[in-house]
């Protein structure tokens, strides 16, 4: 089975990712990621995915799981993160710097909650 494989800059492949995602799920083919003329990463199709897990003896499931617990852990200590700069804000004090303090303290005058929301996850592992 030939599989088609493309290397291409990072940058290049940030300039149209929909049109290399496409690619990669259409063709069946690989996008290898350069970053200063090394490949670093490689854009796969799942399937192939499947087949390397096969081979290194665990399952998307499994690793979907551990993902799911990473984050779980993350995510309290973001929660635990978020009431300490809540607390430190509201008795006068600085949270993590001058701008980052600044930045805060405007959004939360602004009436909205900089911790509600978790930039790192977007949906599920699955």
């Amino acid at each position: 089975m030939h599989v088609e494989i493309r290397a291409m800059s990072i940058t290049e492949f940030r300039e149209n990712v929909a049109a290399q995602l496409r690619y990669v799920e259409q063709t069946g083919g690989q996008l290898w990621l350069q970053r200063r003329g090394r490949v670093g990463c490689a854009v796969v199709p799942f399937y192939q995915v499947k087949v390397l897990d096969t081979l290194l003896g665990a399952s998307v499931e499994e690793k979907a799981d551990g993902l799911n617990r990473e984050y779980e852990a993350h995510a309290a200590a973001k929660r635990i993160q978020a009431a300490e700069d809540r607390a430190r804000l509201e008795r006068g004090l600085g949270a993590g710097g001058a701008v980052r303090t600044r930045m805060l303290r405007a959004l939360l005058e602004e009436g909205f909650d900089p911790w509600e929301s978790d930039g790192v996850r977007r949906g599920t592992w699955r």
